[in-house]
């Protein structure tokens, strides 16, 4: 796990009439006589946004530059593409963003609520910026253009929290994607999809001079990777070693006059466009499909857990007629039918991948569920939760996670112990962190609110004997009969041993057993849920849950007593005087036990089955010593894909991957950064052992 990202440092600003300076670059932000005007004839015009959009909205993708009506060519496209360096202010974002519905004549305030998880057409910004405003300075800046307040209110109010690697934030009904890179701009460039290739870029860092870091060829090269042949560019500076850099990677370079005091400005578009070999041929994903309109989209989903349901949704959501196999006579029968699960986000010493990835997942859940938990749709609170520090190594990770990572205090506040007391409402002797935006959440609420959707048939009591490929479509021998697909996903959990012996699935069940505790074993209520060496929440049922324990690898499913103690406890250590005296008592206790999907390096496994056989005679009876661009890229079975593994952190991560799985699955560009994606491949295990020479 390595791909460890540097601290992040926040803008420093001077502040000159208003107007926001860059102390470090010694530059400002945008024009002093109109950042407004600036930004639109720099950026939106010399790339022709308004035409373009207009175009796309028709159905259309500009050619030739300039753009002339006889140059068009006719594509089915649902997303237009921007890329910038340097977000700063967001104002470029902005601008882009009401042009965008400007040309839809779409009333962006009525657009319904939702996760934005299939929308017809969408906007897509990436933006680069490695020394982010603080909140309040956004606000600041922003506060002198109130003709964009509408834009600007919900950026503000969605911007996201201030750490290193990627945050996804949707708006208007995913209508409109922010995909923000906080860090540096050339290692984002190299985290984007190869397949996700970008119609604009906006050149937008501070002066060639003052921050040579950014303009140098390593972003030119990255840039024509990400471009296709109608890319267009355009930038506020006009100096010669920038044209030089672009003109060297293939682009078209112009010149025209700067806006106000500015001499010259540049702009053009992809004249060469350069191949260029995967440094992982073995993680390349499948080039996605120009949608077919209107043909009926099918698809299985075996399993019924959280994985299976929240799958099932997102493609329901994009207009699929999903059938779930359940094999059980009810949903919810492992882990995600325990009465509560906590949500925090996963703080570690250094933000490596296992941090970006939960880091990611953790907003994916809030996007999802915030809306359902104010609608009622799902059950539970995430209005705090406080994360004990029970054990000395525990103490220690979390404080020099402090020191290295800097934590914004509406993600996360350490608490000493009389801070912490205060905030349980129980006397407890430990320090902790607090999570002001997380808490619990009960599972089967989200599970039976998924498979409510109306392109969903849950089919209970279907166990899943055996599969294959027949005549272009997969076949299932299942108890009730054969089913026939042509999108076939198995989020089978943990016990499912000969399916994921056929999948190839490094899937290993632990047992954990949690206690339920009646209202007459609780002294008084805890006013936030809290995690120890397991985790203690209230619950939508009138009982309180404590546990889990690890209990690998035993698969009895027998309650203990023994376990029932150890979880009491566990938490007894930490908060004394919750629990009454008498609370082990039989009456006061009941519980479940279920079994967690675990991997061995604590990721899931999300995306689309390998063809074995072809893995085995490509890669894994070849030298792993060659050098890459010699072996070919990876060979999937097509229309069959895995979503298992997610552990103990299943809530944190089960929304991320549906929304990925969703993307492939369709057709769509990815929208997983590269390393992630690459570290929840399933062939990963398979590939690493290979190329360490450890093959068999």
């Amino acid at each position: 796990m390595s791909k460890k990202l540097r601290i992040l440092q926040t803008a420093q600003l001077d502040w000159r009439d208003e107007t926001p300076l860059a102390i470090e670059f010694d530059d400002f932000y945008y024009s002093t006589e109109d950042a407004i005007a600036e930004s639109d004839y720099v950026f939106l015009q010399h790339n022709q946004i308004e035409q373009r959009l207009k175009a796309f909205n028709d159905g259309l993708l500009g050619a030739s530059f300039p753009l002339e009506s006889e140059q068009i060519y006719f594509r089915q496209k649902s997303v237009f593409r921007v890329a910038e360096t340097g977000f700063g202010t967001g104002l470029n974002f902005l601008l882009t963003m009401r042009a965008w519905f400007n040309v839809q004549a779409i009333d962006e305030q009525a657009l319904p609520a939702g996760n934005g998880l299939s929308p017809a057409t969408q906007l897509h910004f990436i933006s680069f910026e490695k020394h982010p405003m603080s909140q309040v300075d956004l606000q600041r800046s922003l506060q002198a253009y109130p003709e964009l307040s509408a834009y600007s209110d919900i950026l503000i109010d969605h911007y996201p929290d201030l750490l290193p690697g990627w945050h996804e934030v949707l708006l208007f009904s995913g209508r409109v994607r922010l995909s923000l890179w906080l860090g540096d701009a050339l290692q984002g460039l190299a985290e984007c999809a190869p397949n996700a290739k970008v119609d604009a870029w906006y050149l937008d860092g501070f002066a060639p001079i003052k921050n040579p870091q950014l303009w140098n060829p390593k972003l030119y090269q990255a840039m024509v990777k990400l471009s296709h042949q109608k890319t267009t560019f355009a930038t506020f500076t006009a100096a010669g070693e920038v044209r030089r850099g672009l003109q060297a990677v293939g682009f078209d370079v112009h010149k025209d006059s700067g806006y106000g005091k500015k001499r010259e400005m540049c702009f053009g578009q992809i004249k060469h466009l350069r191949s260029s070999a995967s440094k992982t041929p073995w993680f390349v994903a499948n080039c996605p499909k120009n949608s077919q309109a209107g043909r009926v989209k099918s698809a299985v989903v075996v399993g019924a857990g959280l994985a299976g349901a929240t799958t099932a949704y997102a493609l329901a959501q994009a207009g699929f007629k999903v059938k779930v196999l359940e094999s059980a006579t009810e949903t919810a029968t492992q882990a995600s039918g325990n009465l509560a699960g906590t949500l925090h986000p996963l703080v570690t010493v250094d933000w490596n991948l296992r941090s970006q990835f939960y880091q990611l997942g953790y907003n994916a859940t809030q996007r999802w569920l915030l809306p359902w938990l104010a609608s009622k749709k799902a059950q539970g609170d995430l209005s705090g939760m406080l994360q004990l520090a029970a054990m000395p190594i525990m103490h220690k990770r979390l404080l020099e996670a402090l020191k290295r990572v800097p934590l914004p205090e509406n993600y996360a506040n350490w608490l000493e112990p009389d801070e912490a007391s205060q905030v349980l409402g129980v006397k407890t002797h430990l320090p902790g962190m607090f999570y002001p935006n997380s808490g619990w959440i009960y599972p089967k609420s989200v599970i039976e609110h998924c498979l409510k959707h109306p392109n969903i048939e849950l089919v209970l009591s279907c166990e899943v004997h055996d599969f294959e490929k027949v005549n272009g479509l997969w076949k299932l021998e299942t108890s009730q009969g054969d089913f026939e697909t042509e999108c076939l996903v198995f989020a089978t959990g943990s016990l499912a041993s000969k399916l994921h012996e056929k999948l190839k699935l490094s899937i290993r069940p632990v047992k954990g057993q949690v206690t339920h505790l009646s209202s007459n074993a609780v002294k008084s209520q805890l006013n936030v849920p809290i995690t120890h060496k397991g985790y203690s929440s209230p619950t939508a049922a009138d009982v309180w849950v404590t546990g889990a324990t690890f209990e690998a690898p035993s698969l009895t499913t027998d309650l203990s007593e023994e376990a029932h103690r150890e979880n009491i406890a566990n938490v007894q250590q930490v908060v004394a005087g919750w629990l009454s005296e008498d609370c082990t008592e039989a009456e006061h206790v009941g519980g479940r036990i279920a079994f967690r999907p675990t991997t061995p390096d604590h990721l899931p496994v999300i995306g689309q089955v390998p063809d074995w056989n072809w893995v085995e005679e490509n890669y894994l009876q070849q030298s792993h010593t060659h050098a890459v661009y010699r072996y070919p890229e990876m060979r999937y079975q097509q229309g069959l894909f895995v979503n298992n593994g997610h552990g103990p952190r299943g809530l944190m991560s089960v929304f991320l991957a549906a929304e990925w799985l969703l993307a492939e699955i369709d057709g769509r560009e990815s929208i997983a950064p590269e390393s992630l994606r690459n570290a929840c491949h399933p062939a990963r295990f398979v590939i690493r052992q290979w190329r360490s020479g450890k093959a068999s």
